[in-house]
């Protein structure tokens, strides 16, 4: 399992790095909806802005390529609309 974080919530410390307040709201979510209309099945966490990515372990990489692009294009997407 690995995890894309885009930013931490306010809550969690001012002084955090990742704290971004010009962050698009709920991009983990949207980018995960979005990757699930693309066909790709992505797992975000409750509280965090981070995606967790579960692949098999038996996935080729022709396919993680193509989760590649698909996750690529969501965020992009999603960034594009705010």
């Amino acid at each position: 399992m690995i995890g894309v974080e885009f930013t931490s919530p306010p809550s969690v410390s001012i002084h955090d790095p990742n704290t971004f307040a010009g962050a698009p709201k709920n991009l983990a979510s949207r980018v995960a909806k979005r990757c699930l209309e693309k066909g790709m099945l992505i797992l975000t966490t409750s509280v965090y802005e981070v995606i967790r990515f579960i692949p098999p372990l038996n996935v080729s990489a022709e396919e993680m390529a193509v989760g590649i692009e698909i996750f690529t294009q969501a965020v992009e997407e999603v960034v594009k609309e705010g």
